[in-house]
């Protein structure tokens, strides 16, 4: 069975948008408004991001949840997806470390032996220098997306596989997305172009309301600082909650594509408990 082309999974993922965006999108928002409870508001926000994500699944395999059956799976697994959101964080930060390490190491020698036989100000020395730093930006990039890409799948085995543990879904998505890794980032930059604009006019709806509102702060008034404060925060909020429930359609239509093609047909959503 071939796999799906990015057009496919795109178009699908916006489908699955499209038609429960008002119900996701609310589930996503409250899920922002938890971020701001130290620690277990955290762990509410990665299993809203869960609930989104096993909804979203029984949208492609065409076993719809209701949000009630689904939040009784989710719950019990609210802190493993707290617990695999800080593990993937840990792992793709030092894997970024390690890799900026090593590039610092070559580049040290790099500029060793070009400088040991150039001036610093010979022009061939300073081509030298600024392609080795276009490289090593580009071959940092590259290492970042990839090590990301082989864990962008963890929170759909926690979310429909019955006793995966947080370990257990960063092996999960490590294993299935093996070999897939570039139509992956492929995948996942069309999607970023697709959700792009919707970030910029946030982002410009956000400074216009700071520069207009900002005014009103000038008086010293504190009511009004905090309800501009206030007003911003929500706009903020309610962008990232737009752009979740598109992230987890996407996720689950490339999950549920893998799964049908390397373990075969048939996939079926665990009962919750």
């Amino acid at each position: 069975m071939k796999p799906l082309t990015v057009g496919n999974v795109v178009s699908a993922g916006l489908r699955i948008y499209r038609d429960r965006f008002l119900e996701y999108f609310r589930i996503a928002f409250i899920g922002y408004l938890w971020i701001l409870v130290p620690i277990y508001g955290w762990a509410k926000f990665a299993g809203m991001n869960g609930l989104i994500a096993r909804l979203t699944f029984g949208e492609v395999t065409e076993k719809p949840e209701t949000e009630k059956e689904a939040r009784r799976y989710i719950k019990p697994r609210m802190w493993q997806f707290l617990i695999a959101g800080i593990l993937v964080s840990l792992i793709v930060f030092f894997g970024f470390i390690f890799f900026i390490f090593v590039l610092g190491i070559v580049g040290f020698i790099f500029s060793l032996i070009i400088g040991l036989n150039n001036n610093n100000t010979d022009p061939a020395y300073i081509a030298l220098s600024v392609l080795f730093f276009i490289i090593s930006l580009i071959l940092s990039i590259i290492a970042f997306t990839w090590l990301f890409s082989r864990y962008f799948l963890v929170e759909l085995p926690l979310a429909v596989e019955d006793g995966t543990t947080a370990g257990a879904a960063l092996g999960r998505s490590w294993n299935l997305t093996k070999g897939s890794v570039i139509r992956l980032q492929i995948i996942v930059f069309v999607a970023f172009l697709i959700s792009l604009p919707i970030s910029i006019v946030i982002q410009i709806a956000s400074a216009i309301l700071q520069l207009v509102l900002g005014s009103l702060t000038s008086t010293g008034n504190d009511l009004v600082s905090l309800l501009v404060t206030l007003v911003i925060l929500a706009i903020t909020l309610a962008g990232g909650a737009l752009l979740i429930p598109f992230w987890q359609a996407i996720k689950a239509v490339i999950y549920y594509d893998f799964r049908v093609r390397r373990e075969g047909l048939g996939i079926e959503l665990e009962e919750g408990n």
